[in-house]
């Protein structure tokens, strides 16, 4: 007869080596989980530290790449309109790295190539730097063309005749009338025109204390009486009138005024000043054996200026127009800055650049 085993199962103890220590923590153990907590929140107030100081950087170059951003959209709009102060506006630049030979900053040659002017005396590029120690200012004549248009004008219709002589090679006489005059033609329906040329084409924009630029676009150089010669590195200038509406004509625009000087004068004779719209008429260059023409466009004097808050003391640069006989703040373009510099890499070339450092 076989034999069967039967196993009875119990339930075994557990040894006193797996027992959990029924005394507690002890403080040894509690020093160091404190201290493994401690050291976790360090770790995490340090990285939040890091980040939240990070995320300031990076907020305040957002925004500091966001005002440079808009800077300089405000800047190529302005400047793209200046053109016209090219070779008429006068401003003496910073000059040389020793701050001598100083030179006009507007002047333009677009004659000259820039290698023939880097070999002479004239310095083929120019600065003017706007900061606490040096220039406050910086003015340009800004081209309102395309928000009022302009006007390509015959001079002939701002006079008339007063007398006409039998002998038909003897010239007879004129008299000036006034650029707004109205001239003597018939309208489409046979009537003449009731209002004035520059009424009629700019509307309220000829108004009383607006500025107008007359040009005719030929560039000219005097001419050296000694030798009767024309030097290539005497800037050319179109003949231009700057002028102020008054009384329904353009008066000359005064410098002391306007806070700049400037050329109101005959390219060809530069001693001589226009005094007034029929001086500047009657002088004009015939064009090829032409007759001139004349373009007549909206201009305003803009500035930008910089200036130190007297109340944060930060450094600002604002754009002012010049309205009503003085310049107004229109915008206050950036802040926080320490210099702003203005600077023509070559006078060959009719473009003017702006770099600002904070």
């Amino acid at each position: 007869m076989e034999k069967v085993h039967l196993l009875h199962h119990r339930q075994i103890k557990p040894s006193s080596s797996f027992v959990s220590n029924r005394r507690g923590v002890t403080v040894t153990e509690l020093l160091v989980v404190l201290g493994m907590i401690g050291i976790v929140a360090i770790g995490n107030a340090s990285f939040l530290f890091d980040f939240t100081n990070e995320m300031k950087k990076i907020t305040a170059n957002s925004e500091g790449e966001s005002e440079l951003s808009t800077l300089n959209i405000a800047a190529v709009n302005i400047l793209k309109k200046s053109s016209v102060s090219f070779n008429k506006l006068y401003a003496l630049d910073d000059g040389d790295a020793t701050r001598q030979n100083k030179q006009n900053f507007y002047d333009y040659y677009p004659d000259v190539p820039h290698a023939v002017l880097t070999r002479s005396t004239i310095r083929a590029d120019r600065t003017i730097t706007l900061s606490p120690t040096d220039s406050k200012y910086f003015y340009l004549i800004q081209s309102e063309e395309a928000d009022f248009d302009s006007l390509i004008y015959d001079p002939m219709y701002a006079y008339t005749v007063t007398s006409t002589p039998s002998d038909q090679i003897a010239s007879g006489t004129i008299r000036y009338e006034g650029l707004n005059s109205i001239p003597n033609l018939q309208g489409p329906g046979g009537t003449q025109s009731a209002k004035g040329t520059m009424t009629k084409v700019f509307q309220t924009r000829w108004a009383d204390g607006t500025y107008f630029m007359l040009s005719c676009p030929t560039y000219l150089r005097a001419i050296d009486a000694k030798n009767n010669t024309v030097s290539i590195l005497t800037p050319p200038r179109f003949p231009s009138f700057l002028g102020k509406v008054a009384s329904g004509d353009l008066l000359p625009a005064n410098s002391s005024e306007v806070g700049i000087q400037f050329y109101n004068s005959n390219p060809l004779v530069p001693t001589a000043s226009y005094t007034s719209v029929d001086n500047f008429f009657r002088v004009l260059p015939a064009i090829g054996g032409a007759a001139p023409f004349v373009k007549v466009e909206p201009v305003k004097m803009v500035r930008f200026e910089f200036r130190t808050n007297s109340t944060t003391q930060k450094n600002e640069l604002w754009l002012q127009e010049f309205t009503q006989g003085k310049y107004k703040d229109k915008t206050k373009l950036i802040e926080e800055i320490k210099n702003v510099v203005f600077k023509r890499s070559s006078i060959s070339l009719p473009i003017i650049s702006m770099e600002v450092e904070r």
